[in-house]
């Protein structure tokens, strides 16, 4: 006969076994070798899952993040509670026998049983010692039907058996070690009355141990596989599962189906919970099934143990719904400086989106216009002032003594074709640095560039309000060529008043004489000469050096605009993506430490 089966005897109550229960779980069990987990370390991946949902929130679907809040919350609850007292609940579907296990293991029928139809309407609880934390225990859980175990009673419809266990253990002995258990037998999960079933997931979600009570013919079952076990599967060190009724089948049989059994609790997730195989009538197993529970009991672990399984599957949850590779992120997720490559895109687009081309003609032709008026010929230097200067036209000239805030420019604003590129340009930035994140964090970085971009027009015309665009003082050779024009002008002047003077003597009929000659050629006509060509050529040649002039200062205009198109780029679409992908890393974070990993 198996281990799991035990010798067939009477049924032997939690009373008699609890005599035998070890302070400690007893060397060879099998998960005794397990980390340390203390209120502190639960503490710790509360805070954790804290701060993955707080991540979450609004990256993820809500029902996930409501989903990881509710785990918070229970948990939290149940460790205000009494954390002497263990929850064990036993769950199973109509038929399995559950209340007739949770009778045997109590010593006493304290639950109605049937095989035909679901007895138990609503939970019943089976404590050992009354007390106001039993009494707020019981109420959080919402059983209100509970029945004190009298140790010297026999139960009300049969005694318990002379030979059991119970009957032979020392009452106070036995009542001092069970007053930490509370045993809850729950409506079956498979009835037909939604209240059962509702009443029954509550129980489920709250109890500190589950024993998960099954039968041969409906082990199987894919209700109580896929909709609770595989649920549950971070939970293995808190969960039994009891095959009843094994003294019904052949010893073969019997083994045939606990070993198909415990595949499909492994095929659950649930490879490490321990799977007995016992019976109510006989009490096949009961003894190491009341071990079982005295070891949750005596060690205090199991209301530590679900919590942790709870915060657990809740993180694992909410990595599901991130589908989180966990690949480095190509921004980073610690608020770092984006990849130089990409901010250097985003300010060059934004850039052109500033109106770079437009200032850059407006601050050439200025310069060109003013060069005009420093280098050209004088006498038509009042063709060039009549011009209006771009720059000015375009409010582009710095204002001393205003604040750059109040600022604004005449360039065209709300060209549809300059807005549609900028937001290109930011959402092509948003998409290369959230690189390697996951889908809600992708979006929500998408969302929060495309709400800056939104800003973008007012900020970028008050970044080229505060850009140093125009020179600061024009340039030296300017005040020498003017220099020379003016005395190039002064010489033709002199020449030709001295022509001129020359021609109204003789007009008068006066002899002059001859004009002094330098190389045959007249003084005055070569004065006049030498200034009018002279200037005209000086002038010419000022034109193309003030275009090297325009160019260098176009370039500088650019160069002063991007700096401060950076630093809009920076405070309207990096910082804010940055936020965003820094969730992601609290988010990683947070699940890690809601896990248990302490490098965390």
């Amino acid at each position: 006969m198996s281990a799991d089966q035990g010798q067939p005897g009477a049924a032997a109550g939690l009373l008699g076994w609890s005599s035998r229960w070890p302070g400690r779980r007893q060397a060879g069990g099998r998960r005794q070798q397990q980390p340390p987990l203390d209120a502190a370390s639960l503490s710790r991946r509360l805070v954790g899952l804290e701060q993955a949902a707080g991540a979450a929130a609004g990256r993820l679907p809500d029902a996930a993040v409501a989903a990881a809040e509710v785990a918070i919350t229970r948990a939290r609850e149940r460790m205000a509670l009494s954390n002497r007292l263990t929850v064990v609940a036993m769950a199973g579907s109509t038929g399995a026998g559950k209340s007739s296990l949770f009778n045997a293991l109590v010593g006493q029928d304290v639950a109605r049983t049937s095989v035909l139809r679901p007895t138990t309407a609503e939970p019943m609880a089976a404590i050992w010692w009354e007390s106001p934390e039993a009494d707020e225990l019981l109420s959080w859980l919402g059983v209100a039907r509970r029945h004190v175990v009298d140790p010297g009673a026999a139960g009300s419809a049969r005694p318990v058996a002379e030979d059991s266990l119970a009957a032979s253990a020392p009452a106070a002995g036995a009542s001092a070690a069970l007053a930490d258990l509370v045993l809850v037998d729950l409506p079956d999960h498979d009835s037909t009355e939604l209240s059962h079933r509702v009443q029954a997931d509550r129980l489920v979600a709250r109890a500190d141990m589950m024993i998960w009570v099954l039968d041969p013919q409906k082990y199987a079952d894919r209700l109580v596989h896929e909709d609770y076990l595989r649920r549950y599967a971070r939970h293995a060190d808190v969960t039994v599962v009891a095959l009843n009724q094994v003294d019904r089948l052949t010893i073969a049989d019997a083994e045939r189906c606990l070993a198909h059994l415990r595949r499909l609790v492994a095929d659950d997730g649930l490879a490490d919970a321990e799977v007995l195989g016992v019976s109510a009538r006989s009490g096949q197993g009961l003894d190491r099934l009341a071990q079982r529970i005295g070891e949750a009991v005596a060690d205090r672990v199991a209301i530590l143990g679900r919590a942790a399984a709870d915060v657990a599957t809740a993180a694992d949850s909410l990595a599901a719904a991130a589908g989180d590779s966990g690949a480095a992120v190509a921004g980073g997720t610690a608020g770092d400086d984006p990849p130089a490559a990409a901010l250097a895109t985003l300010t060059d687009g934004l850039v052109e989106a500033a109106g770079a081309p437009t200032i850059e003609r407006a601050v050439s032709d200025s310069v060109t216009r003013r060069a005009a008026t420093a280098v050209g010929w004088p006498p038509t230097r009042w063709l060039a002032r009549m011009r209006q200067d771009p720059v000015s036209r375009l409010r582009l000239e710095g204002r001393p003594g205003v604040d750059p805030a109040l600022v604004r420019t005449s360039l065209p604003g709300n060209d549809p074709v300059a807005l549609g590129r900028a937001r290109t340009t930011v959402l092509t930035y948003a998409d290369n640095v959230s690189a390697g994140a996951p889908p809600g964090w992708i979006e929500a970085a998408r969302s929060a560039a495309d709400r800056g971009s939104e800003r973008l027009p007012d900020q970028l015309d008050r970044a080229v309000g505060r850009a140093e665009l125009t020179p600061a003082k024009d340039p030296g050779w300017w005040r020498l060529v003017g220099v020379g024009q003016w005395l190039l002008l002064a010489l033709g002047v002199l020449g030709g008043v001295w022509l001129l003077g020359l021609a109204a003597l003789r007009y008068l009929q006066f002899d002059p004489g001859a004009a002094p000659r330098v190389e045959g050629v007249p003084v005055p006509t070569a004065l006049l000469i030498t200034g009018l060509v002279g200037g005209l050529v000086l002038a010419a040649l000022g034109r193309l050096a003030a275009r090297r002039s325009a160019a260098r200062a176009a370039r500088a205009a650019r160069a002063a605009l991007r700096v401060q198109v950076e630093s809009v780029a920076r405070s309207t679409i990096v910082e804010p993506v940055a936020a965003e992908l820094a969730t992601l890393g609290a988010f990683r974070a947070g699940l890690a430490a809601a896990s248990g990993d302490t490098r965390a």
